[in-house]
């Protein structure tokens, strides 16, 4: 008697089958045009039925967002790791090994290197360039701000400089480790910002248990 698959066991397929069709249309971007390549293509590659295909996507544009969200939603956890768990936090209180953006790109890395030895992602640039500023803009507070220092400015200038190392990381070819960047950047971080405390806006809970407590005491 045929024994039916547990849930758990159909997501695991799922899951195993979407990953190779990723896969495989990163490998044949990176070999070809993407107007080129045909769903044939993909679905050899990834070794699954062109049925399988259509389980889960129409268009070879659909497979392709798919693998920008997963990016996109990866890159933000990755950004937020060092801070995530914390409501305040200095810049000299964080360790190199808690910065997981280059084991972010390197797990997505034939991803990055299409997207910076090549021009078939280059509007996801800008979307990677807005979404690391804004994560700046919206995630933390300066505890202690410079009023001379423009806050979007400096967003700017931060996602450019992370943008940079990942730009050179890749065009290296992955000269460094992703903990060796990670380390590189917390130097280049201190150089010249040592002083600076922020506070963590992704834990309401918190400040508001602070509010309670202080207005409780008074």
């Amino acid at each position: 008697m045929h024994k039916s698959l547990s849930i758990p066991d159909m997501d695991r397929r799922v899951h195993r089958s979407k990953q190779a069709l990723k896969a495989s249309l990163l490998e044949w971007m990176s070999r070809k045009p993407f107007e080129s390549i045909t769903i044939t293509d993909i679905v050899k590659l990834a070794d699954v039925n062109r049925s399988t295909f259509y389980k889960h996507y129409v268009y070879r544009e659909d497979l392709l967002n798919e693998i920008l969200k997963d990016v996109m939603a990866d890159l933000i956890f990755a950004y937020r790791a060092p801070y995530q768990h914390y409501r305040d936090f200095g810049i000299m209180d964080l360790s190199a090994s808690a910065i997981k953006i280059f084991d972010h790109v390197l797990g997505h890395a034939t991803f990055y290197a299409l997207l910076v030895n090549t021009n078939m992602l280059s509007g996801f640039r800008d979307t990677l360039y807005e979404t690391l500023k804004n994560l700046y803009l919206e995630d933390v507070t300066d505890m202690s701000p410079d009023p001379r220092v423009n806050k979007e400015l400096l967003a700017c200038y931060q996602a450019n400089a992370v943008l940079g190392l990942i730009t050179g990381w890749v065009q290296s070819n992955f000269k460094y480790s992703a903990s060796y960047m990670a380390e590189q950047l917390l130097e280049f971080t201190r150089m010249n910002r040592s002083h600076e405390v922020y506070r963590s806006n992704l834990n309401p809970s918190l400040n508001e248990m602070e509010r309670g407590t202080v207005s409780h005491d008074n």
